[in-house]
């Protein structure tokens, strides 16, 4: 699979101010694309705005009414939207689930999970305008397996891996490609500093720029409805899933 083609593409990033999402935003605007970058923190989102030249605007993707407000200045300025990359996550590191209060299962269910689905469908529209494009959620490879250590986590990915899968054909039909990547283990906040600490266990821990490439990679890619597993020095691969029984 080669890379995306972004020269004079506007791309759109959520989760763009740290880890995975400035990397994206990073090498999408090195590749030529006008990056709108949005996040929730506005020191962050700014430095990168500065350091990379890219426009940042606040969005917390959990509010639909910010979707619709966003989705506006869009159609007015720049009028079409190429590449949505919805990128914004959080992770909590609950594992008991009596301890998985309402509070922090509504905040990550409403970033991970209602964030994807408000992103997809208050930008689908613009990008059918522009003539198509392409949708890239970032999942996890926990989106595929259990992960008993982050239960609201675990949820909300494997939640947006069906969407993904569900909503496929559909935007194929509006000329618009969704597909999802699932990294492993990424050297981010959620790493917290132990990054050592995991590869001495064994686990192989990939920097964000890692990702970043296989995002290009996987933007370039004929195939839809997918989510692409990337581990740690290896490209990003479709995960396989089986038949479902009586179908």
């Amino acid at each position: 699979m080669a890379e995306v083609e972004l020269s004079g593409r506007v791309v759109l990033v959520t989760g763009a101010a740290s880890g995975i999402g400035a990397a994206c935003t990073a090498r999408y605007a090195a590749h030529g694309a006008t990056v709108i970058a949005t996040d929730v923190d506005d020191a962050a989102g700014k430095r990168l705005a500065a350091d990379t030249g890219i426009r940042y605007r606040t969005l917390d993707v959990a509010d639909p009414a910010q979707w619709a407000l966003l989705a506006e200045e869009l159609e007015a300025d720049p009028g079409r939207l190429d590449v949505v990359h919805l990128n914004a996550g959080i992770r909590q590191g609950i594992g008991d689930i009596t301890e998985l209060d309402d509070d922090a299962y509504q905040r990550i269910i409403g970033i991970n999970q209602h964030g994807v689905f408000y992103g997809i469908r208050a930008t689908v529209g613009l990008l059918e305008r522009t003539g198509g494009g392409n949708v890239l959620v970032t999942a996890s490879r926990a989106s595929l397996g259990p992960l008993a250590q982050d239960l609201g986590y675990v949820m909300s990915k494997h939640a947006v891996a069906g969407l993904v899968r569900s909503v496929a054909d559909d935007l194929r039909t509006r000329g618009v490609h969704i597909n999802a990547i699932c990294p492993a283990t990424v050297d981010t906040g959620f790493v917290g500093g132990h990054r050592a600490r995991l590869e001495a266990a064994g686990i192989e821990v990939m920097d964000p720029e890692e990702v970043a490439a296989g995002a290009m990679t996987v933007l370039g890619s004929d195939l839809v409805g997918q989510c692409f597993v990337q581990l740690a020095g290896k490209p990003p691969e479709p995960f396989k899933f089986t038949a479902v029984p009586g179908r």
